[in-house]
């Protein structure tokens, strides 16, 4: 842990919200989140528009405009259930990743339920894509909890990182969420590899000291 002071933040997940489903899908986080091990974390604050971000992040920018040149596209996917197979095929497209063997849960087929439903756009899970054609080849879901925009799962196909898949993902996820405001929050800061930590500091994420609120 750093010994460096680190700016603080105040995230609230809004657990007031008028819909039962609002809080039965915070709670949760709140109560992970708000346990100790994430009081400081990889934060993105989400304000101000697509172009600031563009402007003070030089080396996503430009790689995120290589893939777009290649022929990628970012995606708002709308059922997950409809990419089961290629989130399969990104997920067991590589044996290691960050320097471990990939965890069981990864090499089976993913199961998504049928019926996702959100009356709620500030309680929801966002999932988000990058496509080669219709294939998906890298996928980041978005758990949104009112202030909070949380990265639960983002994962890129191995045959396609070294075209800048990850960083037009993450171009996306900004823009997408930047409707909404808020955080964009991406685990530890001390988490994962140097390569992961140079990933998430070129897009912009700082580590900062976590109050969790409801």
């Amino acid at each position: 842990m750093s010994t460096t002071a680190l700016s603080t933040v105040d995230i609230s997940l809004r657990l007031d919200c008028d819909f039962l489903e609002c809080s039965d899908f915070g709670l949760p986080l709140l109560e992970q989140l708000g346990g100790g091990r994430y009081d400081e974390c990889s934060v993105l604050e989400l304000e101000g528009e697509l172009d600031d971000w563009a402007a003070a992040h030089r080396t996503a920018r430009k790689r995120a405009a290589r893939a777009e040149r290649l022929g990628f596209e970012f995606a708002r996917i709308k059922r997950r259930t409809d990419y089961a197979e290629d989130v399969y095929a990104i997920n067991t497209s590589l044996e290691r990743r960050q320097g471990r063997p990939m965890t069981s849960s990864y090499r089976e087929r993913p199961r998504f339920r049928l019926d996702e439903y959100w009356p709620c756009k500030r309680h929801r899970i966002a999932p988000y894509g990058v496509l080669a054609g219709a294939s998906l080849v890298a996928y980041a879901w978005i758990y949104r909890a009112g202030e909070l925009a949380l990265v639960s799962s983002i994962l890129g196909h191995g045959d396609f990182l070294e075209a800048g898949v990850m960083y037009l993902l993450l171009r996306g996820v900004v823009e997408a969420e930047l409707e909404h405001g808020g955080y964009l929050v991406y685990n530890r800061h001390d988490s994962g590899t140097p390569g992961l930590r140079f990933y998430k500091e070129r897009a912009g994420f700082e580590p900062r000291e976590v109050t969790w609120l409801p």
